[in-house]
């Protein structure tokens, strides 16, 4: 087994260990750093680019904007967004369907038709309800009367 590792055990080194560095030692040192490097060359610019080098700084950054957003323009004009139906169409759809099978369904099926819903659609038709509701005036102001209305809005 190893003894144990003491530091004190172990003589120092004399302080002075080493050499002052000559003078403007620092000072000279990035410049000769920057002389080792290799030179980079001018890159040949190929001869389609070349004309972008007569251009001011300016012009060149305002052509690059130009392009990108040309290119963005093009991108959203050909990415072929769905074609706008014009809003007749699913009137046209709905008005081809028979007024009692409109009802039928919306008696029968699960949806839930709302009082502003209806409200809209008479508004539109006024008389489409005499189809397919035959009550009188008195039935009817008799079953909205029976309604409890808490709101005084409706009064």
């Amino acid at each position: 087994m190893k003894p144990a590792f003491k530091l004190d055990a172990h003589p120092r080194r004399p302080r002075p260990l080493l050499s002052e560095p000559p003078a403007d030692y620092f000072d000279k040192l990035p410049t000769r750093i920057m002389a080792r490097l290799p030179q980079a060359d001018e890159r040949a610019a190929p001869a389609a680019w070349a004309w972008l080098s007569f251009l001011s700084p300016v012009l060149r950054t305002g052509l690059a904007s130009v392009a990108v957003l040309g290119g963005f323009a093009a991108s959203f004009y050909m990415s072929g967004s769905a074609p706008l139906v014009p809003a007749t169409a699913s009137t046209a759809a709905l008005d081809a369907v028979p007024r009692t099978e409109l009802a039928n369904y919306l008696l029968t099926s699960g949806t839930r038709v709302e009082t502003s819903d209806l409200a809209t659609l008479t508004a539109a038709h006024p008389n489409i309800a005499k189809g397919f509701l035959r009550v009188s005036d008195e039935e009817l102001n008799d079953a909205l009367d029976a309604q409890p209305t808490d709101d005084p809005t409706y009064l």
